[in-house]
């Protein structure tokens, strides 16, 4: 996993050169946010994922909302009381400085970070899957500041795209209503990366399988581009011709 956390400490030091020289208060990409809150958003998720690493290395249940989602998330999105915008990207960038400090000294990604019973949200997940989740974050909302960074690093697509593709089944249930009237099946086949994957949709329930280069099985639609274009779709940022209106429907971003 070296080369992820390499990919995430060049990936965080330019989004924080980049908040640093914008206007923080104008709005970003996504609709409702402005450069700032993005900066909240991932100031937050380095603060908890490093609680998380820290929890999980102790032996400790670990949760990325420890006053559960719906309750803590709108607070984790605005700046604290009088703080400045500067103040934000500053504790942005301490913070990802002391996970990423944590994360180098860790020797086995395949520890188990274990949610409290009563406080689901991520689901049982490898140590490494977090890296892999914040160097998505980072990237993705790097891009979505709209200051010209990008385009998707080959390390992030490389490792994200089979993440999410694994991860989708629980991602979809997790904290949004779907369309659960839909019976759809989409192969997803990747040209720049050895990805053919099988996404079957039955309602609530989501399988997603890898397909063997000579197998042909039967579907309502077959997407093919860029590893980097079929991840862009798993998360909810592919351009409408490319993207099929039924899977955003299926699966509504991450």
């Amino acid at each position: 996993m070296n080369e992820v956390l390499e990919q995430l400490e060049r990936a965080t030091a330019a989004v924080g050169d980049a908040l640093a020289r914008t206007d923080l208060d104008a709005p970003s990409e996504l609709p409702g946010w402005s450069r700032l809150t993005v900066a909240c958003h991932l100031r937050f998720g380095a603060e908890t994922l490093l609680r998380m690493t820290d929890d999980a290395l102790a032996g400790r249940p670990a949760s990325y909302y420890p006053g559960g989602r719906h309750r803590q998330r709108p607070g984790t999105l605005v700046s604290r009381p009088g703080e400045t915008p500067a103040a934000v990207v500053e504790s942005l960038l301490q913070a990802s400085a002391a996970l990423h400090h944590r994360w180098r000294a860790v020797t086995d990604w395949s520890l188990e970070v274990r949610e409290p019973a009563d406080n689901p949200d991520l689901g049982t997940v490898p140590l490494r899957r977090l890296l892999l989740s914040r160097l998505t974050e980072v990237e993705v909302h790097g891009t979505d500041l709209g200051v010209g960074l990008g385009p998707w690093s080959d390390v992030l697509v490389r490792h994200a795209l089979p993440m999410r593709l694994e991860w989708l089944d629980a991602r979809r249930s997790n904290h949004r209503a779907v369309d659960e009237s839909m019976r759809r099946r989409w192969l997803l086949v990747a040209t720049d990366v050895p990805v053919r994957q099988l996404v079957e949709v039955d309602g609530p329930l989501l399988r997603s399988t890898p397909v063997a280069a000579d197998a042909t099985p039967e579907v309502d639609d077959t997407v093919t581009g860029t590893g980097a274009e079929l991840l862009a779709l798993l998360l909810g940022r592919a351009p409408a011709p490319f993207a099929p209106a039924d899977f955003n429907r299926a699966l509504p971003g991450p």
